[in-house]
């Protein structure tokens, strides 16, 4: 059962990754963050934003009830943000057509390694096609991702066919 879940989800992968690369600029761009509360501890380089939390990285958009920033206090630089919501909700523009849609209980983006994880009742979807798992990792990037159930139930996908070039 478990060669057919990661069969399928290689599946997923060949038809969700093509052109599913991120807007290059998306990663260097500065962090907006909007929210109704916000604190921040420079001595251990932690922000902390509660209640209607909004973050925008380029294309990418963050929406959440809770979010947590760390900054590398030496070189200043944020490494990670774990947002938490019911549900929080991850965007990504893709390019001109294709916007990946992510929610889950709580979102982890790891900004150095360009990695979003969806964790809690985890949805990604790209265009028609979409996974739902306990836990998504989703790469940025490469707009690869992997995707498991870590309690009882199975990941579940929709895959669409892909349109004949003849027709398009």
């Amino acid at each position: 059962m478990k060669r057919f879940i990661n069969l399928s989800a290689l599946l997923t992968l060949i038809s969700i990754s093509h052109y599913t690369y991120a807007l290059p600029e998306d990663i260097n761009q500065p962090l907006e963050i909007q929210a109704d509360e916000a604190s921040f501890d420079q001595n251990i380089g932690e922000a902390i934003y509660k209640g209607n939390v909004f973050v925008k990285q380029g294309s990418i958009e963050i929406q959440a009830q809770y979010l947590k920033v760390s900054t590398d206090i030496n070189t200043r630089k944020f490494s990670n943000l774990e947002a938490s919501g019911t549900p929080a909700k991850f965007s990504q523009k893709i390019d001109s057509n294709n916007i990946v849609i992510g929610k889950g209980n709580d979102i982890h983006y790891s900004t150095s390694e360009s990695k979003l994880e969806i964790l809690g009742s985890g949805y990604l979807s790209r265009m028609d096609n979409s996974i739902s798992a306990d836990h998504i990792t989703y790469m940025i990037n490469d707009g690869t991702f992997s995707a498991e159930k870590t309690g009882t139930g199975r990941v579940s996908m929709t895959l669409q066919p892909q349109a004949d070039k003849a027709t398009k």
